[in-house]
């Protein structure tokens, strides 16, 4: 997965605009006085306020927790539609898991077959338990 952009919260926003206000007036105070010091001062503070306002930052997308301890699960196909590239395996403790094509290793998705034995890894994806790492037995 593609980690998203993140924008600043209301909050992150005040924090950092209040830190550049601090920077800026700390600038403007070694500098000797002139007419327009503070209308320079306010516009040079809107610019960087709006530059840092239009910005994103990318953060890691923190990995899936796995549903189980990383222990290779075992299940049979319960259905698969090889068209689409999805179906469910249902494991041998009775759970049923989503499954998609991108995470089966070694079989063409077209000869995925109800029935079929794999072994398998769970992890939560933002859409339920997921299995992962799907190997033919």
């Amino acid at each position: 997965m593609a980690s998203p952009d993140h924008q600043l919260t209301g909050t992150g926003k005040i924090v950092v605009y209040s830190i550049i206000a601090i920077a800026i007036y700390a600038l403007f105070s070694f500098i000797p006085a002139f007419d327009y010091q503070w209308l320079v001062a306010l516009l040079v503070l809107a610019v960087i306020s709006a530059l840092v306002g239009s910005a994103s930052f990318n953060l890691p997308a923190a990995k899936p927790a796995a549903a189980r301890s990383g222990t290779q699960l075992k299940g049979s196909i319960k259905w698969f539609n090889g068209t689409k590239g999805y179906g469910f395996i249902a494991g041998d403790d009775g759970a049923e898991v989503f499954v998609h094509f991108k995470s089966v290793n070694d079989v063409d998705k077209r000869r995925i077959k109800p029935g079929q034995r794999f072994s398998y890894n769970v992890v939560d994806s933002d859409r339920g338990p997921q299995a992962e790492d799907v190997t033919p037995l």
